[in-house]
């Protein structure tokens, strides 16, 4: 009879090579329940509960509650989907009734809020637990979109309100968060330059060529809202198997463009972006690994056409061919729209994860104490 086998001996060296297989997949809750089997096992690796570590963030996945005000939601629940690898996460996340749920950023973390006025904001990695307060109180408006940036020691704040064309900025220490930008004409153009980061002013000017190439003012092609001009050109920036792409839709076409770095910031023409598909939409730009989604398609361009009616459209980047796909969800009093209705699909989800913007539970409360501005970013300029 064969002896049994104890696992708990194994080197440290194999346990560690294990563990760095799932973090380089940001498989974060497999490292967790790795490190659960026993002590030995957990001695070999770090903990990841509550670590600031950048191997620990969730820069992989994304959050894609289909309905902001679904059941699920209420109870503290959330559905998240590893971009590269195709899983999905159904995680429950009781601690998220403690806070106010401003918005999630663009790798999986959630924006909060104290319930309690001041209503200091927090940062949530939802897989690890870990917990960054800060001091400044949430702003007064709506936030549609976060991007977190800096050392892990000391991180800053990016909060991009749509609604009312601001954008606030802070770290972690600041009393409050301070305006960048407040001006309708110049704040989609801030918006998609700093999430592009652009470094240098020469860079932007060849960015705005490159749009102004396409005949329509930059401004024009970055709008946030649909129906903000009468053209349906628009641009977006986005990260995709370790490249920077421009992805322009035109009228019945996309043009997308390789963001070289190398070669001082030259925009090359491509016709292939391999087993990679993109969703397009005009508040996120999302790239995903298509041999992992049986059901989307390599090398193609997904987006919302129009909004009247809500249909998703793919564009095939190999043949040049538009098609509508389906029917999208429209999150307008959560109600579905044309033959969007569950069970949803990927497509829809991820084409809804792109266009719409969940509710902040707290916005438009009247007991935030007004610090003053500062001018902890007037180095940053995006402007034409």
């Amino acid at each position: 009879m064969a002896a049994s086998v104890d696992w708990s001996s194994l080197p440290y060296d194999l346990i560690n090579r294990v563990a760095e297989c799932l973090l380089a997949t940001d498989d974060i809750d497999y490292y967790m329940d790795l490190r659960a089997v026993c002590s030995s096992w957990r001695r070999a690796t770090a903990g990841a509960m509550n670590n600031p570590d950048p191997c620990f963030r969730s820069m992989r996945w994304v959050v894609i509650d289909e309905v902001s005000h679904s059941l699920d939601v209420k109870r503290g629940t959330r559905l998240l989907m590893n971009k590269t690898t195709g899983r999905f996460l159904r995680k429950d996340l009781p601690m998220l009734n403690r806070y106010y749920v401003i918005t999630s950023g663009p790798h999986g973390f959630f924006v909060l809020a104290d319930r309690e006025p001041p209503h200091a904001v927090c940062i949530l990695n939802p897989l690890t637990g870990y917990l960054l307060r800060f001091m400044a109180p949430m702003v007064n408006e709506a936030v549609h979109y976060a991007v977190v940036y800096g050392p892990v020691d000391a991180p800053a704040l990016m909060l991009f309100c749509d609604s009312c064309r601001k954008l606030y900025g802070a770290n972690i220490n600041s009393r409050c968060f301070d305006v960048i930008v407040d001006d309708k004409v110049t704040y989609p153009i801030s918006r998609l330059g700093f999430i592009g980061r652009f470094d240098s002013g020469d860079m932007r000017k060849k960015f705005f060529d490159l749009l102004r190439s396409f005949g329509v003012h930059p401004f024009e092609m970055l709008s946030v809202y649909p129906s903000e001009t009468g053209h349906a050109i628009r641009c977006s920036i986005v990260g995709s198997a370790g490249i920077k792409l421009i992805i322009i839709k035109l009228q019945h076409s996309v043009e997308v463009f390789r963001w070289n770095t190398d070669r001082g910031g030259l925009f090359e023409p491509i016709k292939s972006i391999g087993n990679q598909a993109i969703f397009l939409g005009h508040r996120n730009c999302l790239s995903v690994n298509a041999d992992m989604f049986p059901s989307i398609d390599a090398n193609c361009i997904y987006y919302l056409k129009s909004l009247d009616p809500y249909d998703i459209y793919m564009y095939d980047l190999k043949d040049g061919k538009e098609e509508r796909v389906s029917g999208a969800i429209t999150a307008i009093n959560c109600h579905f729209m044309s033959d969007a209705k569950p069970p949803f699909t990927i497509i829809q989800l991820l084409s809804s994860f792109t266009t719409n913007a969940w509710d902040s539970e707290r916005k438009g409360h009247p007991d935030i104490e007004d610090y003053g501005l500062s001018s902890l970013f007037e180095e940053l300029e995006f402007g034409d």
